[in-house]
């Protein structure tokens, strides 16, 4: 007996198979239901796409002819009941000359906060009441910057006391101790002294 090669194995182990898939998909369920197939190929889904691109194309043209309609209709401004002012009597606005707007510019300096004039001057003077029973009569520091006081003397008592940074005198605070003069504070209110 002549040996089976590995193909024809191959051949009829396919076609055993073949005969029992065949077997398997003849017999129809006993209980008479029917089976619903679902087939789904290229040519339907290029129909598909083919009627959402007409679809498309087809609202662009409708979008495109009511705007159309819409800016070759006439505008009527007759129905606000408003009646219709000449240019002429409209109010324009004054133009002042350049010098009016180059003093408003040189005025202000970018650098600085904002505050206007009537209200510094009155911040000023605020200051300089609660400062007006004082003199500053010196500043004193030793090698440390850190170390400097203020000297100010009381011009009714002729007493004198030493400030540093920080620290306050009825109120107005030492902001800072420079060589040659100190700036108080008091409630946002800035004073500087010169020796």
């Amino acid at each position: 007996m002549a040996k089976e090669s590995a193909e024809e194995k191959l051949l009829k182990m396919m076609q055993k198979k073949g005969v029992s898939v065949a077997a398997k998909s003849s017999t129809t369920p006993a209980s008479g239901a029917k089976q619903f197939k679902f087939t789904f190929s290229i040519h339907t889904l290029n129909v598909l796409l083919f009627l959402g691109i007409f679809v498309c194309i087809m609202a662009v043209v409708f979008e495109l002819r009511s705007g159309y309609a819409l800016l070759t209709s006439e505008v009527s401004f007759s129905g606000d009941g408003r009646q219709s002012i000449p240019l002429s009597e409209m109010m324009q606005p004054s133009v002042r000359k350049v010098d009016y707007y180059l003093k408003k510019v040189n005025e202000r300096n970018i650098f600085k906060p904002y505050a206007p004039k009537a209200a510094a001057k009155a911040l000023a003077e605020g200051l300089k009441q609660d400062m007006s029973q004082y003199k500053m009569v010196g500043i004193s520091w030793l090698d440390l910057p850190e170390t400097a006081s203020v000297m100010i003397e009381n011009a009714k008592t002729h007493e004198t006391v030493f400030l540093k940074q920080g620290e306050k005198l009825g109120g107005v605070t030492v902001k800072a101790i420079y060589t040659d003069r100190a700036v108080f504070s008091h409630e946002n209110e800035e004073m500087t002294i010169k020796l």
